[in-house]
């Protein structure tokens, strides 16, 4: 199984340089974005069948909520499409799962 996407692998992606700060405000971030993506979908999912179900998509989703909330703490222009479009087909996904559409 796929593993979550961690603050250092996000860091690096950013190009942001790693600090104990800057690891631990996106190590919280990640731990939001997820509670946020699973919340989006279901109030039963774990982080773990979103790993195994879809963990390209469902880390992709983290990394990019995550960054939202690194440069824009209050989601002020919302989501955005990019995210909407993850989160409905990871949602679509697990749904059809738990309704035995798979």
């Amino acid at each position: 199984m796929m593993e979550r996407i961690t603050a250092a692998q996000l860091l690096d992606e950013l190009h942001i340089d790693p600090s104990d700060e800057e690891t631990e405000t996106v190590d919280r971030l990640i731990d939001d974005a997820s509670a946020i993506i699973r919340g989006s979908i279901s109030d039963e999912v774990e982080e773990d069948e979103l790993l195994s179900l879809s963990g390209n998509v469902f880390n992709r989703l983290i990394q990019t909520l995550a960054t939202k909330l690194y440069y824009d703490r209050e989601l002020s222009n919302g989501y955005g499409a990019g995210i909407q479009i993850m989160l409905n087909q990871l949602r679509a996904k697990y749904q059809g799962v738990k309704h035995g559409d798979n």
